[in-house]
């Protein structure tokens, strides 16, 4: 059975974002492992995001790309999503709203 946030994922990939979850080990592994056009519209958390995720920690997300269609889609699963606007924060998705 699929999580809302995997549901999102697949939502933010049909609207032409390289959206991965659990990608690679870290940020800069993931930003640099994609191509141009790939960092240009992109959604991910990577591997240190979700062991603290599974630890009950947030989900901060890497992104790039249009923040405010994201934060929208996320939500839209019922998703708690937390994000100030700024290009230069990560969105975060609330643990418990994560089912």
């Amino acid at each position: 059975m699929k999580t809302n946030l995997s549901k999102a994922f697949a939502e933010l990939r049909k609207a032409g974002y390289f959206a991965k979850q659990n990608y690679l080990c870290c940020q800069s592994c993931g930003w640099a492992s994609m191509t141009e056009e790939e960092a240009d519209n992109a959604v991910f958390y990577h591997n240190q995001d979700h062991r603290s995720f599974k630890k009950g920690d947030d989900l901060a997300l890497c992104w790039s790309g249009n923040g405010y269609q994201i934060f929208y889609i996320l939500k839209k699963h019922g998703l708690d999503v937390v994000w100030d606007g700024s290009q230069f924060k990560r969105i975060i998705v609330k643990n418990e709203s994560v089912i």
